[in-house]
């Protein structure tokens, strides 16, 4: 089966670009990163490869939402299969 890398940052993007879990902070106990690790790792079988990756956003200061509750500074990266895919968007899709 083939496997993809795939950032908490990307899958935040995703969530913000698409209005869902606008309440809720990247970080903290219940933060987004959390729950992704949670999703990936513990319910679809993935794994973390690396911490506190820099995420890399536009160039232009005026481009950049890096907050709480917008996009990220750091994440973390992640292992998944790429037959998991579905599910993990389909569970994103729900918060």
């Amino acid at each position: 089966m083939a496997t993809i890398k795939i950032g908490a940052d990307e899958l935040i993007l995703w969530l913000r670009k698409n209005g869902k879990a606008k309440k809720i902070p990247n970080d903290e106990s219940q933060g987004i990163g959390r729950k992704i690790y949670e999703l990936i790792v513990n319910k679809l079988g993935g794994k973390k490869v690396k911490d506190n990756y820099p995420s890399y956003w536009a160039n232009s200061i005026d481009d950049k939402n890096i907050d709480k509750f917008d996009l990220p500074k750091t994440s973390a990266q992640y292992e998944i299969e790429s037959s998991k895919l579905e599910t993990l968007f389909l569970e994103l899709n729900s918060w």
